[in-house]
């Protein structure tokens, strides 16, 4: 049996029945710890459910609860209900990589320790069906210890740690804090954490009094306050950028509603945001090909609600810059709207930041090449080309490349696959999109090109040309 270290307290049935049934199955000389946090340089903490200590390696292990069958991808999980929440992986790896950190801060000996990242689903009757190369990290509790006690299952050559037991607990014990199970922001009740970056953690929420008002997304915004004066000024700036656009834009039927910031905690800021029950980024729906079961009406009807959310903002002097799938909520009975406008160019403010950095954060399958090749040069026109490439996938359920970097040295035009666009247009139903695959290739053609010039001046112009529009 498994001895076991209990720094904070089990928050649910999933964790307790993990932490049990793993001290049960793993070997005497293994360690667990449970229920504690750790904080980065920058102030950070990071929930840590568990810690696995074994003779070759340690693990970080997540524990869900999660039940029936679940599909997901790198990015999404989507489970029975039609409930969407982003794949745990991603965060799990970003605490690992904590974790090895501060193993090698508080000992250089423990420079060598592999820290690995495993996902423990408590439910064994739970059906996985993820597509991601890193679904191996992924288990149930019936293959915990075959997963733990099985050094073939770690990438890499390992070596025999167990003479460095003492020092790991001495560096857990002397880093780490019982966890504290964030229950109320301001006058919100926590119903769970969706998501966690560096620069900001996502609730669902209640207000606690406002019984009425439905439930809530709640971006909780960090910055740093140990750092200089002029370098919180401009991380508060880059945190109140979101706020200003919405508050420019105001509301539209296909933008997503927020509420007045508000500060909390000392170093916080928090945005309230509407939450679409049941709603999912487009991302999802494309990469589960769950397009191929909209009827063209219905994809003529989406890009036509994108369209006119998007000359909404324009009317209010800002640029989104961003439009990608993933930024594009669909919601039940088709409503879809855009959301998340931290990279939106405001005219007269712009976003403060290194050019470099709003770069990293664009996606290079979409946004047009003058604003890869500078960020500020971002107007109604590159928007216009970023809806093209998201009206391009839709048809096709593929984006035209991957690269934009690439593409353009590549190429003098934007590159796609003109004779898919074709057959895709060509299909049964099509008619209640254009009068002819043509026509459709001609509108989307305009949207893309390379040049800025010979795009659509306007979404009206779209608006105007899309056949979608013309039962209206």
């Amino acid at each position: 049996m498994a001895h076991v270290h209990r720094i904070g307290e089990p928050e649910n049935s999933s964790e307790s029945k993990a932490i049990k049934t793993l001290a049960e199955l793993l070997p005497e000389n293994y360690l667990i710890f449970h229920n504690f946090e750790l904080t980065t340089g920058r102030g950070l903490p990071y929930e840590y459910d568990m810690c696995v200590v074994g003779d070759f390696a340690v693990w970080h292990v997540e524990v869900k609860g999660y039940s029936g069958v679940i599909k997901g991808t790198t990015t999404q999980w989507e489970f029975e209900n039609g409930r969407v929440m982003p794949s745990p992986i991603p965060l799990a790896n970003k605490k690992s990589k904590i974790l090895a950190s501060k193993l090698k801060q508080h000992d250089r000996a423990l420079d060598r320790v592999w820290v690995d990242t495993c996902v423990l689903i408590t439910d064994d009757k739970a059906k996985l069906r993820i597509r991601d190369d890193q679904r191996g990290k992924i288990i149930q509790l019936n293959q915990a210890l075959d997963h733990f006690t099985d050094p073939k299952r770690i990438p890499v050559q390992v070596d025999d740690i167990s003479r460095h037991h003492n020092r790991i607990c001495e560096a857990l014990f002397g880093g780490a804090r019982p966890n504290r199970k964030v229950r109320q922001i301001g006058l919100y009740d926590v119903i769970e954490r969706i998501n966690q970056t560096e620069s900001r953690t996502v609730f669902l929420a209640k207000h606690r009094y406002i019984t009425t008002r439905p439930k809530t997304i709640l971006k909780v915004f960090h910055f740093d306050m140990y750092s200089s004066k002029e370098e919180r000024e401009r991380q508060i700036q880059a945190i109140f950028h979101d706020q200003d656009a919405c508050r420019l834009i105001g509301q539209h039927p296909n933008i997503i509603d927020t509420s007045d910031m508000f500060a909390w905690d000392d170093n916080k800021f928090v945005l309230p945001t509407e939450y679409l029950e049941n709603g999912r980024p487009l991302s999802v729906v494309l990469e589960q090909h769950e397009d191929r079961e909209i009827t063209w009406k219905q994809k003529a009807d989406m890009i036509g609600q994108m369209a006119r959310g998007l000359r909404h903002c324009h009317s209010k002097g800002v640029i989104h810059r961003d439009i990608r799938p993933l930024n594009v909520v669909v919601a039940p009975k088709g409503v879809v709207k855009l959301v998340n406008f931290d990279l939106a160019l405001i005219q007269g403010s712009p976003l403060k930041g290194s050019d470099k950095k709003i770069q990293s954060r664009l996606d290079k399958r979409y946004v047009a090449p003058e604003v890869w090749e500078d960020v500020h040069a971002a107007n109604e026109k590159s928007d216009i080309y970023s809806l093209g490439m998201v009206f391009y996938e839709l048809i096709t359920s593929r984006p035209a490349y991957s690269d934009i970097g690439k593409a353009i040295k590549e190429s003098d035009t934007t590159p796609y696959d003109r004779d898919l666009l074709i057959r895709e247009l060509s299909t049964p139903g099509s008619e209640d999109f254009m009068e002819s695959p043509e026509d459709a290739v001609s509108v989307i053609e305009r949207m893309i090109e390379r040049d800025p010039a010979k795009r659509y001046n306007d979404l009206d112009e779209i608006i105007e040309d899309l056949a979608i529009l013309k039962d209206e």
